[in-house]
């Protein structure tokens, strides 16, 4: 196995969906969002984790990831939530998973792949209420909910919208207004129509009122915040990645001399270098050159020079003795420090769901806390 890793901590998968459940209540049923290899934690194992637990529902973005998990032996209900289209619709319905309608043409595509294989489609509806992407526009929902009522390949099972920035009041208050009157349309609301959700892991928090029948969290199932209040942070929520490397090389340099491509860095005095064998290739951001620490020995080492595609470079001159093999973590704690994905993202300038599930699959993925263990 390669010296660097990233260390996904099932337990605590397990562990964020029963917090989240005590924020929610019995209420409204949970749905895993596990879509791009469940953020970059691997879609198989986080899957099993979070329905163990007690999710309802997994929520893929194409039907390649829901197919995926119907080949590792889940049975529960997966939901695409991007469009179909024509070249995928025969395998997802073919492997039981639900597509998404936005458009009439959705409709028409799914209803003719249902009737080639003799079966009835189960759907969820997708609504625009604000967010500007896919999803049927007012104008459009009330003849998509004609047209759906009319064809008996397919069942409408749910009716889900997205927020665009659910820490604004006044643009949510609007989607939320929305959505209830055009879910409406589809039965939504009603004793047994479709499920309605609504709810993204800020909006599961801060709105209860748009709870519905069920919420989809992402980043909080898997311990981050993808920018609520802090002060909203369920209790005994807690990070699932860790992603670790074992120094390769440790090297004394003098005073002035350069390190890395573009000699970006010069040692302000004769210092020792740790050599850490992972870079821009495993999804580690060329951003954070000379804009990171990594912990080694239990403290904060600065990141010097570039990070080039399979190295970094760590000033490790006031860590004490460093050695080949030791460990170093880039995001996760050791002792009694913590770099947290959140901390890595304000340092790239982008957020922490782009820093998950840019990690490349050449980092193996190793589990920690099945519930066989």
């Amino acid at each position: 196995m390669r010296p660097a890793c990233v260390e996904v901590d099932l337990a605590a998968i397990r562990g964020n969906i029963r917090a989240i459940r005590a924020v929610t209540g019995p209420g409204p049923a949970i749905a895993a969002i596990v879509k791009a290899g469940a953020y970059g934690h691997g879609a198989v194992e986080v899957a099993r984790a979070a329905l163990e637990a007690g999710a309802a529902l997994l929520c893929v973005a194409i039907p390649d990831e829901g197919i995926e998990l119907r080949e590792a032996g889940l049975q529960a209900p997966i939901l695409v939530l991007g469009p179909p289209n024509a070249q995928e619709i025969a395998d997802a319905l073919a492997h039981d998973l639900m597509p998404s309608i936005g458009e009439p043409q959705h409709a028409a595509m799914v209803a003719e792949a249902a009737c080639r294989q003799g079966r009835q489609a189960r759907v969820h509806v997708k609504l625009d209420t604000g967010m500007g992407r896919h999803g049927a526009r007012p104008e459009v929902a009330h003849a998509l909910a004609q047209m759906l009522a009319t064809l008996p390949e397919i069942e409408v099972a749910g009716v889900f919208s997205h927020f665009a920035e659910a820490a604004d009041p006044e643009w949510t208050r609007h989607q939320v207004e929305q959505f209830i009157a055009m879910s409406a349309e589809f039965g939504g609301g009603r004793h047994g129509g479709p499920i309605r959700h609504l709810c993204n892991s800020v909006g599961l928090l801060r709105l209860p009122e748009a709870r519905f029948e069920m919420v989809r969290p992402g980043a909080i199932l898997y311990g981050f915040n993808p920018g609520y209040d802090p002060a909203l942070t369920p209790e005994g929520l807690r990070p699932v990645m860790t992603l670790r490397c074992a120094v390769s090389a440790v090297k004394a340099i003098e005073a002035g001399q350069p390190v890395g491509y573009g000699m970006t860095w010069h040692a302000p005095r004769d210092s020792r270098i740790a050599v850490l064998s992972l870079g821009y290739a495993d999804g580690y951001p060329r951003a954070l050159s000379g804009n990171a620490d990594v912990l080694i020995g239990g403290r904060r080492c600065p990141l010097v020079g570039r990070v080039s595609m399979d190295a970094i470079t760590v000033d490790v001159t006031e860590a004490g003795a460093v050695a080949i093999g030791d460990e170093a973590v880039l995001i996760g704690r050791q002792g009694n420090e913590q770099i947290t994905i959140e901390e890595i993202a304000e340092r790239a300038g982008t957020i922490g769901q782009e820093i998950v599930c840019r990690l490349s699959p050449r980092l193996p993925r190793v589990y920690l806390g099945r519930s066989d263990d």
